[in-house]
């Protein structure tokens, strides 16, 4: 059975840009933005982790 580990290549300026960008849009939303920062966010990990084969 072949093993797999699950490896996040997420940057602190990934995340720090992101936030900077959905705060400033929450701001001007008035809050508007505030349930949509979690979703995009979550997607952000998604999209920055990769499943790699363990030999």
């Amino acid at each position: 059975m072949k093993k797999y580990k699950m490896v996040c290549t997420l940057e602190f300026s990934d995340v720090l840009v992101q936030t900077i960008i959905w705060i400033v849009l929450i701001a001007i939303t008035f809050g508007i933005a505030l349930p949509f920062f979690a979703y995009f966010f979550l997607r952000l990990i998604i999209n920055k982790t990769e499943i790699h084969e363990i030999d």
